[in-house]
């Protein structure tokens, strides 16, 4: 007997819900339990097929926003090298990459709130 939840319940559906309960819960990849108690305790229900591209793109701007640190940290380091640089052209090529870039992962962080918010 499982102690954390020792009450059991059935239910009867049709063959159509059945189908339909079943293809839900096969694109969720949650337990059958899993995915119907969070139907029914208006738990939010993501599908992970639906975030891979977000985390596919989060990655990616990650990877995107430490290069710009990297070229931050080499426009420093030759100004330290030689005591001068022509940081203007690089500079500000690396500061509207790094806007840019902040701004995409901004609206990815947003996009993602939204959609889990939806789904409450």
């Amino acid at each position: 007997m499982n102690t954390k939840r020792p009450k059991q319940m059935t239910f009867r559906v049709s063959a159509e819900e059945y189908e339909i309960i079943m293809k839900k819960i096969a694109k969720s990849g949650l337990k059958n339990q899993e995915y119907i108690l969070r139907a029914v305790m208006k738990a939010p229900i993501v599908k992970s097929e639906d975030l891979k591209e977000l985390v596919i793109e989060l990655k990616h701007q990650g990877t995107e926003l430490n290069r710009q640190g990297n070229n931050l940290n080499q426009i420093a380091l030759r100004l330290n090298e030689r005591g001068f640089v022509d940081y203007r052209n690089e500079l500000s090529q690396t500061l509207s990459a790094l806007r840019t870039a902040q701004e995409e992962l901004k609206n990815i962080w947003q996009s993602l709130r939204q959609y889990l918010q939806s789904r409450r």
